[in-house]
């Protein structure tokens, strides 16, 4: 009877015990109950125009396609909420540098660095910049030794929580104005209307017939060379980088490839002539090596077509152009061997820098002061061209201290003629005793000319 009563009395503790437990809290956190959150992922929208700007995942899907050191071509917009300020406006130096985000929590950043006020202009007085603020900034982009960011001052604050500056948003280039011309020799496109004939056209189709389109150089991605014999670049009505018409691998004066002769510059006038394609429906352009320069005037000038720089240099030449040379981004530059057996020797001279190469600004080779070049060659070299790079408003030409060993020296803003000489070999030095920007000598051709 004993063990009955035991039994009966245990089954009914384990009973209250299962009970009673059901309300115990455990003592540690179910993850069934604090499910860990997933990222945050937000996806690149936008075309980067002004209408439709990149959000920040957008704009660093573009950045992380550019090499390291290198620019994007055009301005593009971006737009993003502040999420941290390094340097506001008022910083003293006209210009800001923060974060931007997709978001308030810091997805996607992307960094604005240097970056102008509205009207691209430098900041006097005005709203500054608070956390939380919604941005759109228009401008260049560049992959900064692997830093994803905008280049320096050349970008500028567009709209500030929805509101722009005193031209609504800031003060964008001219966009050249209504489309004039029928494409005719006699009346040439301009680009505006360039862009709106070759809009029209299906994705990737070619017009029928040459067309005539004027503008004026703003941009240069390759210049003539005697790789490849063409160029390409962009034109525009006022040579400012908006509504620009793309020049893609287009042929040198008389329809023919490049072998010797003068160089495109920034702020040429020029006439194309050939075929036009709508690339992929959304890039009005030349069609490759259909389409020529079939006149040209020097920075707008008077200078004919085909004039060779010097006046009395002849033709007997070779033309080196520094990105046609398959150098790699900041390679130190010591000996290169052209075709026709003449030789360029770079040397570092005094300076801890010696000349190198850099894919920035078209591609162009740095000579700091006292670093120097010899042309030996065993035919006699009568005269030099040096075709120097302007990039943000600075032009690299030494501040035309530029000394030789055979010859004149003569500087004309991105253009040195060396010009009067007779040597086989000839050393040119870069003397100057400024600093930064002045004190480079940056090449992105040289023209040498012998004697007949």
């Amino acid at each position: 009877m004993k063990k009955i009563l035991f039994s009966a009395f245990a089954l009914a503790m384990a009973a209250f015990t299962f009970t009673s437990c059901e309300d115990v809290p455990a003592p540690y956190d179910d993850p069934n109950d604090n499910p860990i959150e997933e990222p945050v992922v937000i996806e690149p929208a936008g075309d980067g125009t002004e209408a439709n700007p990149y959000n920040v995942a957008a704009a660093i899907q573009e950045a992380e396609k550019l090499g390291v050191g290198e620019e994007s071509e055009q301005n593009i917009y971006i737009k993003g909420v502040v999420t941290n300020i390094t340097e506001n406006y008022d910083g003293g130096y006209g210009n800001a540098t923060y974060y931007i985000s997709d978001d308030e929590d810091g997805t996607n950043e992307f960094y604005i660095y240097r970056s102008k006020y509205f009207d691209n202009t430098s900041y006097s007085n005005g709203d500054l910049l608070e956390y939380g603020d919604t941005v759109v900034v228009c401008g260049k982009i560049t992959n900064y030794n692997g830093t994803l960011e905008t280049v320096q001052n050349s970008s500028y604050l567009y709209s500030l929580n929805g509101e722009g500056g005193e031209g609504g948003g800031g003060d964008e280039p001219s966009t050249g104005g209504e489309p004039e011309g029928d494409g005719t020799v006699d009346n040439p496109f301009n680009c505006a209307a360039a862009i709106e004939f070759t809009s029209a056209l299906a994705a990737d189709e070619v017009s029928e017939n040459d067309v005539y389109i004027k503008g004026i150089v703003s941009s240069i991605k390759e210049n003539f060379g005697t790789e490849f014999g063409n160029a390409t670049y962009y034109i525009s009505d006022d040579g400012s980088e908006n509504n620009q018409f793309y020049v893609f691998r287009s042929l040198y004066l008389d329809n023919k490839k490049y072998t010797s002769g003068d160089l495109l510059s920034v702020g040429d006038e020029v006439i194309i002539c050939g075929k036009v394609t709508n690339y992929y429906g959304n890039t009005p352009e030349t069609v490759t090596n259909q389409s020529y320069l079939y006149s040209w005037k020097k920075n707008g000038g008077d200078d004919e077509p085909g004039d060779e720089p010097g006046g009395d240099l002849g033709d007997n030449s070779i033309t080196v152009v520094a990105n046609t040379l398959g150098l790699d981004n900041a390679e130190a530059v010591t000996t290169l061997n052209l075709s026709d057996g003449t030789t360029l020797t770079f040397d570092g001279g005094s300076n801890q820098n010696a000349p190198k190469y850099y894919t920035a600004g078209n591609g162009t080779i740095r000579m700091y002061p006292d670093n120097s070049v010899t042309v030996s060659s065993t035919k006699t070299i009568t005269g030099i061209v040096i075709n120097c790079n302007e990039y943000n408003g600075d032009i690299y030409n030494a501040s035309g201290d530029i000394s030789t060993t055979s010859g004149t020296v003569n500087t004309d803003g991105k253009t040195v003629t060396v010009a009067d000489a007779s040597a086989n070999e000839i050393t040119l030095t870069n003397t100057s005793t400024t600093t930064g920007a002045p004190s480079q000598l940056r090449i992105e051709s040289i023209t040498i000319y012998y004697a007949e």
